[in-house]
């Protein structure tokens, strides 16, 4: 999906024809089922397109302010590491909208295996999952859930990777939305001795709703994204400016946190 990516990377900076991104999109293998020039098609994947006049296209989150942007913040527990070795067993997900909660999404997902070592970490059982949907049905209606909001996790690459291909998996497409990690954002914007998700909740006294579950630490994370916000400098104005610095930049000095 590289290419994918050199395409969306050059969305989220100038307008392109219509033409030229159908015709680069529809070179890419993962896309191959899709129509390239149906924007409706590409938002059910997660790309937030939108016209900037009859024949040319950006990313909606180029134009829109931050405080205004759709953020799904996901987290997803599952039964192996590798997506082609396992499965999701369980999602969890907070919407925000105006850094406002305005849906949740929570599901187990049907499974028949589910390592020890799984289920002393998440608690969950096989007996617990022994009359959830299957993975098909989970994944199809958080797609919906998902639409083409900015995908937020702490640790992004995992749960997007994981997802996106286990979507494929069940031939939905990949996952196209925007993403951002939670803990590169943190690390930018809250002084903190570690970042990993345990640590930042007790600095920041989250309450624990439920270690290793998939909804309490979508909304940890949730959480932590929203302090994040609160610390931003000033050139931040769009959804894709904060997605940009959000960037790990070892050339970047960390932003102190606002004196109170």
């Amino acid at each position: 999906m590289r290419r994918f990516d050199r395409v969306a990377m050059q969305l989220a900076k100038e307008s392109l024809s219509l033409c030229e991104v159908a015709f680069r999109l529809c070179t890419i293998e993962a896309l191959e089922m899709c129509d390239a020039g149906d924007l409706d098609q590409l938002r059910l994947l997660g790309l937030p397109l939108i016209h900037t006049s009859e024949t040319h296209v950006t990313l909606s989150t180029r134009l829109t302010p931050y405080e205004a942007q759709r953020y799904c913040v996901v987290d997803i527990e599952c039964n192996a590491s590798d997506p082609a070795k396992g499965q999701v067993i369980e999602v969890g997900a907070v919407m925000l909208e105006g850094q406002v909660e305005v849906g949740r999404f929570e599901s187990l997902v049907h499974t028949k295996e589910i390592p020890p070592a799984i289920e002393t970490l998440t608690g969950i059982s096989l007996e617990d999952v022994s009359d959830a949907p299957s993975l098909g049905s989970v994944l199809e209606a958080f797609r919906l859930f998902l639409g083409d909001a900015v995908f937020v996790a702490h640790n992004v690459g995992f749960d997007y990777y994981f997802l996106s291909t286990s979507f494929e998996q069940q031939g939905f497409g990949p996952m196209l939305n925007r993403k951002l990690c939670t803990i590169d954002l943190a690390q930018k914007t809250i002084e903190s001795e570690r970042y990993g998700l345990d640590f930042l909740k007790g600095m920041l006294g989250i309450k624990e709703e439920g270690r290793h579950r998939a909804l309490a630490d979508a909304k940890s994370a949730a959480e932590i994204f929203l302090t994040s916000l609160e610390q931003l400098p000033p050139e931040v104005c769009t959804a894709e400016d904060l997605i940009y610095f959000s960037k790990p930049n070892p050339k970047k000095r960390k932003i102190k946190p606002k004196k109170t």
